[in-house]
């Protein structure tokens, strides 16, 4: 193979346009993709439509992409040439005429060759992709957020939908900022801003019916007007507000794939700015806030109340105890009993709760030939940490 990535015998280049194809139709193709290239496939739903109308071979399509420009400047999609092998013929025929001779390419392309290795050669060692960067920050602020004051500032987190424009001009760039906005401005949470004044002693007048960017640099007054925070959110709304409001003016050509990448660059180094003076001021710790309610989100659920009579009711004595120590093991065989640990709180009080495990499994093997007493059942314990800021233990994840 040649030094050159482009020149790999297994990529076949394409004008970046044939995505628009794709696009225009939401409901059976989604497009995944970042500064270095992407993938384009076919939805979960419209893909069960085609299995039960036994259509699988007509529109399933897996096409992986990378970014590479051309020598007059504009770009193009190198694509991994067994997935279009792979697409159905109707769907080949229309990339057939958008392909783009490889003399035409760019001499070299740093970005395309970042993709390239990611691809063939598993080396993940390439700049940080500012998008998704942008989520894992809002992640962390939101996980704060909800320690400080039960809310997360954003009810929803960039994904996969906030797309890079396909097309270069002014109009593909005002539609992405649209799906930015929704998620920078439309997601902030009031009840989060609102719970974060009274918690750093802000009395702000209409809070109530406020516009949220505004309430947002009331509550956070470190950040003015022209800050980068607040500078980014009004850029993103002036740029949605263009196909949402009125007639826009024509289309000219721009950079806008660079443009939003850069936009995006700025809103990461915005929100680590918040970030940074959410922990400072409350000494939490943003990583392990994460993980801690990322462990939260998978307990289990209650979902309804217990009976009456259930043993699991005195639970509540708990309530203000100090465990004095913890002891446990396996349970005494008994006859015709099912094998179960058992784990006894001992408190300070004197008090001693013991807890073991009870089914319905005798019922359930009638019909079997196992016999109770060879069922094991286990206890199964999730621990989940503290706040970072009422823990003492972990300064050492900062």
């Amino acid at each position: 193979m040649s030094d050159n990535p482009a020149l790999d015998t297994f990529i076949v280049f394409f004008e970046a346009d044939v995505l628009n194809l794709y696009t225009s139709h939401p409901n059976k193709y989604e497009l995944d993709n970042n500064y270095y290239g992407g993938v384009l496939k076919t939805t979960d739903a419209y893909y069960y439509e085609l299995e039960s109308a036994d259509r699988l071979n007509e529109h399933i399509l897996q096409i992986r992409f990378g970014y590479h420009h051309k020598k007059d400047g504009t770009q193009c999609i190198g694509v991994y040439v067994p997935d279009i092998k792979k697409a159905p013929d109707i769907e080949r025929k229309k990339w057939d005429n958008l392909i783009v001779d490889k003399s035409l390419l760019a001499k070299n392309d740093e970005r395309f060759e970042w993709w390239h290795d990611r691809m063939f050669k598993n080396n993940w060692d390439t700049p940080f992709e500012p998008k998704g960067q942008l989520s894992y920050i809002i992640k962390k602020i939101n996980a704060c957020c909800k320690t400080l004051v039960n809310q997360p500032l954003y009810t929803a987190v960039p994904d996969n939908s906030i797309i890079y424009p396909i097309s270069q001009n002014t109009h593909a760039y005002e539609d992405v900022h649209q799906r930015l906005y929704g998620f920078l401005v439309d997601s902030l949470s009031r009840e989060c801003l609102l719970e974060f004044a009274n918690l750093r002693n802000k009395t702000i007048p209409d809070a109530k019916n406020m516009r949220l960017p505004t309430l947002l640099r009331h509550v956070f007054n470190e950040f003015n007007k022209n800050s980068k925070l607040h500078t980014l959110l009004a850029e993103v709304s002036k740029q949605r507000s263009k196909p949402s409001h009125g007639v826009r003016d024509a289309a000219k050509e721009s950079n806008a794939f660079e443009d939003f990448w850069n936009d995006l660059k700025i809103a990461v180094e915005a929100y680590e700015e918040l970030l940074e003076l959410i922990e400072s001021e409350f000494n939490v710790s943003s990583e392990h806030e994460l993980r801690r309610h990322d462990m939260i989100d998978v307990l289990p659920k209650i979902a309804g109340d217990v009976h009456q009579l259930s043993s699991t009711r005195q639970a509540i004595r708990m309530t203000g105890k100090t465990v004095e120590k913890v002891s446990f093991g396996m349970c005494k065989k008994i006859e015709g009993v099912q094998q179960t640990e058992v784990l006894y709180l001992h408190f300070t009080d004197g008090e001693i709760l013991a807890v073991d495990t009870v089914s319905n499994i005798v019922d359930l093997l009638d019909e079997t030939t196992m016999k109770p007493d060879e069922l094991r059942v286990e206890f199964w314990l999730k621990w989940v940490d503290a706040p970072s800021n009422r823990n003492e233990d972990t300064e050492n994840d900062n």
